[in-house]
């Protein structure tokens, strides 16, 4: 019986510590991004895209190697009539036939080249647009954490002030029982009291609702006991100048490369329409091997004689094909990829234009946010010492619970604006880098 027991006990003990071991994860920033990064299934995709690019990039380079075709047939001819002088190539007989051959292009008008040149530019333009995938990702993965993290501090600050207010509605209580408050003072503490616990539940869903995003983000299944820390103070450094913004954006921000590459794969389009109309060069190599196999034998002047042929042979030659008129088909496909050109051409004007008006907005978001932090970090430590002066004199008999209620009601608006400033200071530090392009913290090396 103890032998029975033996295994159950083993695999409670293990459970436990597998429990006690996963209890205390905890996940910060960076160890969000790196697991974004590897599993995001948007990321996924555009990796897959990439791959694709390639493989149509080595495609491409087929074109300048010769093709080699070959084909066997065996054919059996069976005579049903024949009237007159009969063909020999039309009586009954068996024909076997093997033909392989190699052919080169040695002139296309350039298309060979000008395709292969596409190929690796939409590459490009797809790898660029993997980086501007990153760089969302990183956005929406900062963000949702800071949030996270903004919403585990209001959970904090309304804990505390539902666990302050209790203890005002007490201290009304008290002084109402004693005849020294009207009842309407526990009444404005109650209300104040359930205000809060409303406040805490908001924050505590809130907090729910950032952990599933992030989750998702990640691409991980929700784990209850999973744990993210970091904090949302922001380390404030002096303001980036939004000339040196702009310059670094322009040149960096994968949205751009991506719609040059697109510009100048539509400018090789163009080339490689206009290529139709010039000829096309070929040289051809090839064997032959063909076997006849007659049922019945010749008859000349009453000599019976052998019909059977097989015939082998090499071939070489260059041939050269000119399309000379195709109704201007090739034409107007030229004239709609020089569109296509000018169209990538306003893309870009306007991917400018909205880079520099996020990145304008980000800059004076920063610098609004650096402001409201410096005041309310003033204001919140003046709230508390007001708190705590209104909570010694109410206890002493010369304030009032309106007094101590307002000061908590001052309390916690100077703790939220401090929070809501640090929050918006992060996600605007999250902006001005994505605006800026700046893939230098992407966690996919």
């Amino acid at each position: 019986m103890t032998y029975r027991i033996l295994p159950i006990i083993f695999f409670l003990i293990l459970t436990l510590l597998i429990d006690s071991a996963s209890a205390g994860q905890s996940m910060t920033l960076d160890m969000c991004l790196k697991v974004g990064m590897e599993h995001n299934p948007s990321l996924t995709a555009s990796r897959l895209s990439l791959v694709a690019a390639g493989q149509d990039t080595k495609a491409s380079r087929a074109d300048f190697l010769p093709s080699v075709s070959s084909s066997y047939s065996v054919t059996d001819l069976a005579s049903i009539s024949s009237k007159g002088l009969s063909d020999a190539d039309y009586l009954d007989q068996d024909i076997k036939a093997f033909n392989i051959k190699l052919t080169q292009i040695l002139y296309a008008g350039s298309r060979v080249v000008n395709g292969h040149e596409k190929s690796k530019l939409m590459e490009k333009a797809v790898k660029a647009e993997l980086d501007l995938k990153k760089l969302e990702i990183i956005y929406n993965i900062e963000v949702t954490f800071y949030k996270l993290m903004k919403a585990k501090q209001d959970v904090i600050s309304a804990t505390e002030s539902v666990s302050r207010l209790t203890e005002s509605v007490k201290s009304a209580q008290a002084f109402f029982q004693k005849e020294l408050v009207p009842y309407v003072n526990v009444l404005q503490a109650q209300v104040d009291l359930a205000d809060a616990e409303e406040q805490l539940g908001i924050a505590k869903n809130d907090v729910n609702r950032e952990r599933v995003a992030l989750f998702s983000l990640m691409d991980q299944p929700l784990d209850p006991d999973m744990e993210f820390s970091g904090g949302l103070n922001p380390m404030i450094g002096d303001a980036p100048n939004f000339e040196t913004s702009l310059a670094y954006a322009l040149e960096n921000r994968p949205d751009i490369m991506s719609l040059l590459y697109q510009r100048s794969a539509a400018e090789k389009d163009a080339d490689i329409s206009m290529g139709k109309y010039l000829p096309v060069v070929r040289f051809d190599a090839g064997y032959s091997d063909q076997d006849r196999d007659y049922v019945n034998e010749g008859v000349s002047y009453g000599v019976a004689y052998d019909r059977d042929q097989r015939n082998r042979y090499w071939s070489a030659g260059v041939s050269a094909t000119w399309e000379m008129f195709d109704g201007g088909r090739s034409w107007y496909e030229k004239e709609k990829h020089l569109t296509q050109a000018k169209r990538m051409d306003a893309l870009i004007e306007d991917a400018k234009n909205a880079i520099s008006t996020g990145i304008r907005k980000a800059l004076y978001s920063l610098s609004e946010a650096r402001l409201r932090i410096k005041s309310a970090a003033d204001a919140e430590i003046a709230a508390n010492e007001y708190y705590t002066g209104e909570e010694m004199r109410l206890k002493a008999g010369i304030s009032t619970i309106p007094s101590l209620l307002d000061a908590q009601g001052r309390l916690i608006r100077a703790q939220g604006n401090k929070t809501r400033a640090m929050l918006d200071y992060q996600v605007a530090a999250s902006e001005l880098k994505l605006f800026s392009g700046n893939l230098s913290d992407t966690r996919d090396k």
